[in-house]
């Protein structure tokens, strides 16, 4: 599931809080973490857990 379609079924369900998990690491890329929090819609809460440091 790439961001787009992961941000698409939040806001459809509609959960309070979402947390992106697996980017950057196992598949995708680092800023797909704050690509899928633009996408997702309020009311829901996007908790990025995820701290890169260079």
């Amino acid at each position: 599931m790439d961001v787009k379609r992961a941000a698409e079924l939040v806001n459809i369900i509609r959960p309070e809080y979402a947390i992106p998990t697996h980017y950057g690491s196992i598949v995708g890329k680092k800023t797909d973490g704050k690509a899928f929090a633009e996408l997702v819609s309020s009311p829901v809460k996007v908790i990025e857990k995820i701290q890169y440091f260079e």
